[in-house]
C-alpha cells in the first residue's frame, strides 16, 4: 500500500467517524425538539407567535455569533444571497408552525410537523437532483407510518383538522424546503457563521412582523416565556442549527428527514420518564420509526466510497 493510498483510507475513515458523531449528536437536538412542543405551546398562551420567534432567534443567533469568534473576518458577498434565502425559509417555517400551534395540541403539531418526512426525498430529487434510494424510501415509508400512533391522540380515525392545523401542515413543507437549502448551501461556508446569520435574518423577519401586528409586550415575569424562550433559542436555534449544518455535510437530506422524524418518539420517551404511560400505539410507531432510520443507515454505509449520494 502506497503512503497516498493509506492517506485516503485514513481520511475516509475520520470523515466516517466525524459522520456518525454529527449524527449521533444532531439525535440529541431532536430530543430536545420533542420536548419543547409542550413548551411552546405553554408559551403561547401568554405571548404572541411573532414576539416568541423573534426573541428566541435572536438569542439563538446571537449565541452563534459569540462561538463563531474570529471567523467573522472571512465574511464575504458569497454569504449575502444563501443566508437571505435560508433565513427567509426558516422564518416562514417557525411563522406557520408558531401560529398554528396556537390552536392545536402540542401531538397533533408534532405529527403535521413530521410530514416534512415525505416532502424531503420529493424536493431533493426535483431541486438537487439527488433521487433517493430505495432504502432511503423504504425507510420514509416506515417512518411515516409511526408517526401516527406516536403523535396523535385518541383514535387515529378521529383525526380532523381543526383550526390552525393548516398552518402546521404548511410549516412541515417549510422544513423540508429548510433541510434542501441548508443541504445545498451549509457545506458551501463556515458552519457557525452561517447559521448565524441566517438565524439572524430570520429573527429580524419576525421582528418587523411583531411591529406590525402584535403588541410590544415583554411578560418579564412569566416563567413558561422564558422557559421556551431559553430552552428553545439557545438549544434549538443556537447549537441545533449549526449542528444540523454540520451533519448536512456527510448525511443526505432524506437521512436527516428520517433523523428529525424520531421527534415525537423522542417526546413519548420524555413523558414516560415524568410518568406518563406509553401504550402499545406508541411503542409499534416508535419501532416504525426505528427501522425507518436503520433502513436509511444501512443505505448510507453501503453506498460506494467516492459516489455521490442517492439515499
Amino acid at each position: 500500500m502506497t503512503i497516498q493510498s493509506g492517506a485516503v483510507k485514513l481520511r475516509q475513515r475520520w470523515y466516517g467517524y466525524e459522520g456518525a458523531a454529527s449524527e449521533i449528536i444532531f439525535m440529541g437536538i431532536v430530543f430536545i425538539w420533542g420536548i419543547t412542543f409542550v413548551l411552546t405551546r405553554d408559551a403561547l398562551q401568554v405571548i404572541g407567535p411573532f414576539a416568541y420567534n423573534t426573541m428566541r432567534m435572536m438569542i439563538g443567533g446571537l449565541t452563534m455569533a459569540i462561538l463563531a469568534g474570529s471567523h467573522w473576518k472571512t465574511v464575504n458577498r458569497a454569504y449575502l444571497w444563501p443566508v437571505l434565502l435560508v433565513g427567509t425559509v426558516l422564518f416562514l417555517s417557525y411563522a406557520l408552525q408558531t401560529y398554528g400551534q396556537q390552536f392545536t395540541t402540542a401531538s397533533k403539531a408534532g405529527f403535521l410537523t413530521g410530514t416534512n418526512l415525505v416532502y424531503v426525498p420529493i424536493f431533493s430529487a426535483l431541486l438537487l437532483r439527488r433521487a433517493p434510494g430505495r432504502l432511503a424510501i423504504l425507510g420514509v415509508v416506515l417512518a411515516f407510518a409511526g408517526l401516527a400512533p406516536v403523535s396523535i391522540e385518541g383514535k387515529l380515525t378521529d383525526l380532523a383538522l381543526a383550526q390552525g392545523d393548516i398552518f402546521v401542515i404548511l410549516s412541515g413543507v417549510g422544513w423540508a424546503l429548510y433541510i434542501i437549502v441548508m443541504a445545498r448551501y451549509a457545506p458551501q461556508f463556515n458552519i457557525m457563521l452561517f447559521a448565524a446569520l441566517h438565524v439572524l435574518v430570520a429573527g429580524f423577519m419576525c421582528g418587523l412582523c411583531w411591529l406590525a401586528s402584535e403588541p410590544l409586550y415583554l411578560p418579564l415575569d412569566s416563567s413558561a416565556v422564558w422557559l421556551g424562550v431559553l430552552t428553545t433559542g439557545f438549544f434549538i436555534l443556537g447549537l441545533g442549527t449549526s449542528i444540523q449544518g454540520w451533519v448536512m455535510r456527510w448525511a443526505s437530506p432524506t437521512h436527516v428527514g428520517l433523523i428529525a422524524a424520531l421527534e415525537p418518539l423522542f417526546a413519548g420517551l420524555a413523558g414516560w420518564w415524568v410518568g406518563e404511560t406509553i401504550t402499545q400505539r406508541v411503542l409499534l410507531g416508535g419501532g416504525l420509526i426505528i427501522l425507518g432510520v436503520l433502513a436509511s443507515e444501512l443505505g448510507e454505509r453501503l453506498k460506494k466510497p467516492g459516489m455521490e449520494s442517492r439515499l
